[in-house]
């Protein structure tokens, strides 16, 4: 896949603390993640942040607001780690679906497992605890706890980081006691 993707696209290498797109610039290119890690996020006007998503090797990132309806991108992406990205141009993956009519199927499995991740990190935000999110993202992503920082963990689970620390402590706590 990651040839067929080249012959669309260009391998590009992001440093860390590069940015793949921001947010309010035009844009709509497809990123395929061929190693690194980047976070998605979202920035009030006051500067605040709120971290969307994290995007590891052999995955996606695009703005749908820029790629499907022309508008600005309305998120930011940056480069956690050095990355080696293929960009793929908005009319490339534009004429590839108008021009192949059994990727639809692809595209819309794809859009579905899209749904369904939006679907149930809204639930975790308006129905869980914080702790209960921290639990959850330590089990889900065990992997990822290495490479981020607790700063882009507590965006992520949307409390502060002070309050992350009090979590972890009582966590630990929780962990450390033996069951009776």
């Amino acid at each position: 896949m990651n040839e067929q993707l080249k012959k669309l696209g260009s391998v590009r290498h992001f440093p860390k603390g590069a940015f793949l797109f921001r947010q309010g610039d035009s844009g709509g290119n497809l990123f395929f993640i061929q190693s690194g890690l980047v976070k998605a996020y979202y920035e009030t006007l006051d500067g605040k942040e709120f971290i969307k998503s994290f995007v590891t090797e052999g995955e996606f990132i695009a703005s749908m607001q820029a790629t499907v309806a022309g508008n600005p991108n309305s998120f930011t992406v940056l480069s956690l780690e050095d990355s080696v990205v293929i960009d793929i141009p908005k009319q490339a993956v534009l004429n590839l679906v108008t021009n192949n009519p059994g990727l639809t199927d692809v595209l819309n499995s794809l859009l579905l497992k899209l749904a369904m991740k939006k679907e149930r990190r809204e639930y975790e935000l308006l129905c869980m605890s914080p702790e209960e999110r921290y639990l959850l993202f330590c089990e889900r992503e065990a992997a990822l706890l290495g490479r981020l920082s607790q700063n882009d963990i507590a965006r992520y689970l949307g409390i502060t980081s002070v309050a992350l620390s009090r979590i972890r402590r009582r966590v630990g706590f929780l962990m450390d006691r033996p069951s009776k």
